[in-house]
């Protein structure tokens, strides 16, 4: 079974190629002999994936129509490495829901510090300090507003 003939049974399921074709608005002898001589054309493949709500680009990559490149659908590690490290801090600051101009003007490893400082991400590393349990239970006070931020 060549590729093409695998493809057209996972699209048409229990269709037969006669009913595959017909919906795809193309000739069945069209159909037939591209999936036979392994060689179904783009224009089929497009008219097949539509006719059946298939992601056109995906059955094209798939039959060898257009690489992963040509659709723009490129690795995650590859559009890490292609971003800028303005473009990476934007994205980053984004996630956590920062200004961009606390972390745009310091190197990526200050940023990414400054980062995990304003997340406050709990170390599970560490052993835990004799009064920890305290702090959960001590009452904020008017005098120390600026305990609440600063891990006082």
């Amino acid at each position: 079974m060549n590729g093409a003939q695998k493809w057209i049974d996972q699209v048409r399921g229990t269709d037969s190629l006669r009913a595959a074709a017909r919906r795809a608005g193309i000739t069945s002898a069209k159909l037939i002999r591209q999936v036979n001589e392994n060689q179904v054309t783009f224009e089929t493949v497009r008219d097949v994936a539509r006719a059946y709500e298939r992601p056109v680009l995906a059955d094209l990559i798939a039959l060898g129509h257009l690489t992963e490149s040509d659709a723009g659908i490129e690795g995650v590690e590859r559009a890490l490495h292609s971003a800028t490290d303005a473009q990476l801090v934007l994205e980053v600051s984004r996630r956590l829901d920062v200004a961009p101009s606390m972390l745009w003007d310091a190197p990526i490893s200050e940023a990414v510090e400054r980062a995990d400082a304003i997340v406050h991400r709990p170390d599970f590393t560490r052993e835990p300090a004799e009064d920890d349990h305290l702090a959960a239970a001590s009452p904020i006070t008017e005098e120390d507003p600026d305990s609440l931020y600063d891990g006082a």
